[in-house]
Formats: C-alpha cells, sequence, structure tokens
C-alpha cells in the first residue's frame, strides 16, 4: 500500500492527505483499522526521502491527523449523545458498539468518569463504545474533549515522531508501538488494582473507626 501511496502522490499531490485522514476517520469510527497504521503512514510519507521533502508536508498532515482523531471521536460522541442506543442497532454500526461492550463501557465509566475516557484511547475495541457511552451518558463537551485530546496529544506525537525519524524501519516502530499499547494497558490495569485496593483499606479503616 505504501508503494502504490508513494507513486500516487508524485502525480496527486494531495492524495496522501486524503487517504491518511480517511483511514483515521473510518478507525475513530470502530472499523476494524488500528489507529496506528494511518498514524505510522503519516510519519512515513513526511519524512524527507527526495531532496529534503516527503510525499507530504509534516506541518499539515501532522496537525491534520490530530484533528481528524479528536474528530472523529467527537463525532462518535456526538451520535451517541444525540441518538443513544438507536445507532447500535443500525446494521453498519451494531458490528462495532456491541451490546456486550456498551454494558462493559457504561459500568467502567459509572465508576471512573473522566479518566476512563482518557484511558480507553489506549484500550484496543473500547474507544468507539467508551466514546458513544460518554456522549449517551450526557458528559460535558468540554470534559470529553479534555479527556480524550488530552489521551491524543499523547499517543498521536509519538506514533507520528517515531514513523517519521525510523521511516527505514517501519517493522521496528509497529512493534514499538503494539509494545507501548500493551505497557499501556499494563499500567493501566496496575492502576485500577492500586486504586481499588487503597479504597477498599480506606473503607476498612473507616469502618472500623466507627
Amino acid at each position: 500500500m505504501i508503494d502504490w501511496l508513494t507513486q500516487l502522490g508524485t502525480h496527486a499531490p494531495y492524495m496522501p492527505y486524503v487517504v491518511v485522514l480517511g483511514l483515521l476517520l473510518l478507525s475513530g469510527f470502530g472499523l476494524p483499522i488500528p489507529e496506528d497504521i494511518p498514524l505510522i503512514l503519516a510519519g512515513y510519507l513526511c519524512y524527507p526521502w527526495h531532496d529534503g521533502h516527503g510525499y507530504a508536508d509534516p506541518w499539515v498532515l501532522f496537525p491534520l491527523t490530530f484533528l481528524a482523531v479528536v474528530g472523529a471521536d467527537l463525532m462518535v460522541f456526538m451520535l451517541g449523545r444525540r441518538y443513544g442506543h438507536h445507532v447500535p442497532k443500525l446494521p453498519l454500526m451494531r458490528r462495532f458498539l456491541t451490546e456486550k461492550r456498551l454494558a462493559k463501557t457504561e459500568r467502567l465509566l459509572h465508576e471512573h468518569g473522566g479518566k476512563f475516557i482518557f484511558a480507553a484511547r489506549f484500550l484496543p475495541g473500547l474507544r468507539a463504545p467508551s466514546i458513544f457511552t460518554a456522549g449517551n451518558f450526557r458528559v460535558p463537551y468540554w470534559k470529553f474533549l479534555l479527556y480524550d485530546g488530552g489521551a491524543a496529544l499523547i499517543s498521536v506525537p509519538v506514533i507520528l515522531g517515531l514513523a517519521y525519524y525510523f521511516a527505514n524501519h517501519l517493522e521496528q516502530v509497529r512493534q514499538w508501538v503494539a509494545n507501548g499499547e500493551r505497557g499501556a494497558i499494563a499500567v493501566i490495569l496496575l492502576a485500577v488494582v492500586v486504586f481499588v485496593g487503597v479504597k477498599l483499606l480506606v473503607n476498612r479503616r473507616v469502618s472500623g473507626g466507627k
């Protein structure tokens, strides 16, 4: 795909932007396209392959990728806010916004609020359902953008930077990203365990002091 896109980009300079942004929007709506793939592709296309120039301008494509990521999330959020549980019944959406995933995200969102919105960006398969559920729960726009945008400010620049500076080693970059995602999941799970443990300990001490 990269070879095809670079050749096409030589004749149609706008195509790298269209393809990357299109893939990011589709990924944001829950289609089985890992978000890291278009981000890695964006970094690769911006690397200065020829006389200091890439197939895309990083000063244009990098901000656009961030806006596309957050914009796609915001659209899913607005669908949840406006249509609630009607959207998952649509043939195109029910494959990704399953009742099981929605029930799970409702419980986690109820228990952890904004922290779960932040963490969900790093949890494969739960991003779209968590964003949709946040909209359905009428989470304020500012709060959603704060947590979701904050998480994107971490993940998007890191992946873009790795792909840009190590464009000759994309397989290694993909491995680093995969390891980073697994590490993030481990940290999130550890944080949840510690939080629950501390909460139980505090409750026990309060109960014992009465």
